[in-house]
Formats: C-alpha cells, sequence, structure tokens
C-alpha cells in the first residue's frame, strides 16, 4: 500500500492557509434530473475483448497494445471480440509503474503522473509516444479504430493527489482542485488518488471534464476501479453520459447495490482480481450462481477477466512472472464453460499476440461460444459433493444448452447425471445431444444425460430435438 505521506502533509497546509473552503463560483452542473439514463444498447450482450492488467499490469505501452489490436482484428473480431482496453497507471511514469516496488513497498511516496492544466490524466508520452504535443490517446484510438476495434481505458475512482496539491483549475470554471479532494477518502490498496466530495461546486465538472477529454481522444469503454461510494458512482455515470460520446462503463465496486450498480454501469465486478489458481475458479462458482440473478440486457456481472494464455509478462499476484496459463487443459475447459454458460463479460487478459494454441482453439469456439452470445436465463442447477450442473435457455428455442463441473481430486472421471426434466424439457421425449467443446453429435437420449467429466474438467451440450 502506498503511504503518501509528505503529498498529504503539503495538502493539509494548503487547505488550511486557504481557509479551507474557497469562494468561488459553482460552475455549470447539469441538474441530476436533466441526466440521461445510461444507455443499455451498448451492452446488450456480455461484451468481449482484451485487458492488459493480466499480461502488462502497470506497464503497457503503445506498441503491445498495437501489436494486441492487430492480433484481434486477424484472429478474434470475427467472433465478436471488439475491445482493446489498456489498465492502470497508463498515465504514470517508469517509477510510477514499478509494479515490484509497489509489493516491496518501496515505490515513490509521490507517483509521478502525466497531467493537463486543469488535472486530468494524460498518456505518458515515453509509454505512448503518439500522445505528444496534447494528442493524447486519439492517435492510438484512431490506429484501433482503423481495425474495426474499440478501444478502452481504466480510470481510478478520484483525483490525482498532483492536481489537488498543486489547486489546478477545473475546467469551465473558476474553481481550484484543492475544494473537491478528499485525501482520507481515497483507495485503501493504492493512495495516488483523492477522493471526490461530489456535494462540493465544482466535483461533478472535474468528472464531465474527465470524459469529455476521454469522448474528445475517441475512447468507447472505461473500466472504472475502487467504486467504494454511490455519490462517486453516480457522479462519474452522468460524466459518461453526457460526454458526447457513446462510452460503455464498467466499475469495480465495493459493496454497492445492484439496483443501483445497473441504474449507472453497463458491468460491474463481483468480487477481487481472478488469476490462474484453481482455488479461484473453484471459488467462482458460487459467486456465478448469485450474480447472473442479477444480469439484464445492458448490464452484466463480471467474474473478472480471463487468465488464459501468455500472462504475468510484467505483473502478477506475486510479482512479474511470465508463463502461459498455470491452469491445465481441464481447468481451462472449466473456466470457459462457467464464464460462457454464465454470460460472464469474456474480456481475455493473456497477452494476444503470444497466446497458445489451446488458448486459441478454446476462445475461437464457435460452437462454444455460441452459449454466451445466443442463451438467456442461465442457473445452477445443482451444486454437490463437487458436482455442479448448469443449464441455460436458448432464445427463440426450446433447445437448452447445459454444463457439467467436476472439482474432485480423484484420477477417474466421474459420471455426471441429468434428467432432462431438470433443465425445462418434457419427459419421455427423445433429445439430440451434441458435445460443443468436440464440435460433434454424442447421440440420442430419453429422459436424461450421463457423461464421464475428468478431475477439474467441465462438459458443455447443446441439447435439442432431432430433426425428423
Amino acid at each position: 500500500m502506498l503511504i503518501i505521506k509528505k503529498a498529504r502533509v503539503f495538502f493539509s497546509l494548503l487547505t488550511l492557509l486557504s481557509g479551507c473552503i474557497e469562494k468561488v463560483d459553482q460552475g455549470n452542473a447539469t441538474p441530476k434530473s436533466t441526466f440521461p439514463p445510461i444507455d443499455k444498447s451498448l451492452a446488450l450482450k456480455p461484451p468481449m475483448g482484451w485487458n492488459s492488467w493480466n499480461c502488462l499490469g502497470w506497464s503497457a505501452n503503445e506498441s503491445e497494445v498495437k501489436a494486441s489490436a492487430e492480433y484481434m482484428a486477424k484472429n478474434l473480431k470475427h467472433l465478436g471480440y471488439e475491445y482493446i482496453v489498456i489498465d492502470m497507471l497508463w498515465y504514470g511514469d517508469s517509477a510510477a509503474s514499478d509494479f515490484e516496488a509497489f509489493v516491496h513497498e518501496t515505490i515513490s511516496p509521490n507517483p509521478h503522473y502525466a497531467l493537463d492544466e486543469y488535472g486530468r490524466l494524460l498518456p505518458d508520452p515515453v509509454k505512448y509516444p503518439s500522445s505528444v504535443n496534447r494528442a493524447g490517446f486519439k492517435p492510438l484510438a484512431d490506429y484501433i479504430h482503423s481495425h474495426g476495434l474499440k478501444f478502452g481505458l481504466h480510470l481510478q475512482r478520484g483525483i490525482p493527489w498532483q492536481a489537488a496539491v498543486e489547486n489546478r483549475t477545473i475546467k469551465g470554471t473558476s474553481i481550484g482542485a484543492r475544494s473537491i479532494a478528499q485525501p482520507d477518502n481515497g483507495c485503501v490498496w493504492y493512495d495516488g488518488f483523492y477522493g471526490v466530495d461530489m456535494t462540493k461546486p465544482g466535483a461533478q465538472e472535474y468528472y464531465n471534464s474527465v470524459f469529455e477529454l476521454f469522448a474528445q481522444w475517441g475512447v468507447d469503454f472505461v473500466k472504472v476501479d475502487d467504486i467504494v461510494n454511490i455519490p462517486e458512482l453516480e457522479g462519474i455515470s452522468r460524466a459518461s453520459r453526457i460526454s458526447g460520446r457513446e462510452i460503455l462503463l464498467s466499475v469495480v465496486p465495493d459493496n454497492i447495490p445492484y439496483d443501483l450498480l445497473r441504474e449507472n454501469a453497463h458491468m460491474a465486478r463481483t468480487g477481487a482480481d481472478f488469476w490462474d489458481v484453481w482455488q479461484m475458479l473453484k471459488v467462482g462458482f458460487p459467486v456465478a450462481a448469485k450474480a447472473v440473478q442479477e444480469a439484464e440486457p445492458g448490464f452484466w456481472p463480471d467474474l473478472d477477466m480471463l487468465p488464459i494464455g501468455k500472462i504475468g509478462i510484467k505483473i502478477s499476484y506475486k510479482g512479474p512472472e511470465p508463463r502461459i496459463s498455470n491452469l491445465n487443459e481441464e481447468e481451462l475447459h472449466t473456466l470457459l464453460s462457467l464464464w460462457y454458460i454464465s454470460r460472464m463479460p469474456l474480456m481475455i487478459g493473456g497477452y494476444l499476440p503470444e497466446t497458445d494454441k489451446i488458448a486459441l482453439e478454446l476462445l475461437t469456439n464457435e460452437e462454444a461460444l455460441a452459449v454466451n452470445r445466443t442463451s438467456e436465463n442461465p442457473r445452477q442447477i445443482k451444486f454437490k459433493n463437487a458436482v455442479i450442473i448448469w443449464a441455460a435457455d436458448i432464445i427463440d428455442s426450446e433447445d437448452k444448452y447445459l454444463a457439467f463441473f467436476n472439482q474432485w481430486e480423484s484420477k477417474e472421471p466421474v459420471d455426471i447425471k441429468v434428467q432432462f426434466e431438470q433443465l425445462g424439457l418434457t419427459a419421455g421425449v427423445e433429445y439430440k445431444v451434441r458435445d460443443l467443446w468436440e464440435k460433434q453429435d454424442i447421440g440420442i437420449f430419453r429422459d436424461g444425460f450421463s457423461s464421464p467429466i475428468p478431475a477439474h474438467g467441465a462438459g458443455l451440450y447443446k441439447i435439442s430435438k432431432p430433426i425428423k
């Protein structure tokens, strides 16, 4: 955890000298009642794309992002993958982006960010050389758009400490950033940002100015981290809606009710960062079973990025550890079967240009992927003795999707069984079963179906009436 003691002391002295509250104009805040509702049409299906965090962490650079976009355009775009998202610290210099120093708590207490005169984040010009001369991310966004893809950024809740300490003027007002900043309401695991007091004049204007800049750059997706209070969630959401550009909003909330998340975002994380650890995947099952009850077209709970392919190049939960995902092939089938049938957003975490053959085959299996794209009403119908069964309906059809999961540690496969009535199908009727991972029909069955599933493995199937 970062402790920015010097900045906080300096900030406190400046605030005290200014009489704690500045006498400033109130700007041009838009009344809450006039804000348009969030545009659900931007996410009628779970969003699909790539996020730099699991592979490149705090140090993603322009050439790596471009290479990932090129790979997606060539290998994944035709299946619906479309977002290229740069995660945290695109605005930090090399010292601020030293993740190993962060892990060992030796990172500078005053991380240096690139900012404009209004206290808004700018791309670090070393990582993103096309951003110089006030170009920002527009050149990179234009490059990504030229490949038929969409561009996204990570944003930390709050205002950069530098903007507050230096009292930079909020765009469109004469209000200094110091008056809206809350030094003791920042992120508990990263102290580079202060909270924003949404009751203060200039607070909404600040967030408005940030999203206005994003819109000018051509940003299509914003992932906002550390959403721990409702006022800032609402302020951020309002800013995205009046930015002048269609922006899909993804949030990482903590203890925010789902009814408010649905009103203010298109995606909402369900918990902590997810990595290539079997125990983390096991924990995802009960989380997913609850989360799917909150989903609707336009709003999707999010189990997090997919730790598949080449990850850990510059960052991992233990520090940099370049590797192909530690999940074995059976566990990767489990990972994707759960994400597909629970209709989670599909954000690939591996470095795309170094995607391994197995990962690519799983990510591009069109029959399996169709479960995520064409189903509705996903539900867990059994969880007993480490055997888990999920089902989902197929839109405008009587057919069903089915997933078997075996969490046992045994060497021998477990024969998992389901009665067709459990899926909402008619008893005593014959149905065809197709294995979606193997892309082949298994046979015709009456009343029910069973299949041997290896330890940590999964099966994914389509159940349909046979054509006579």
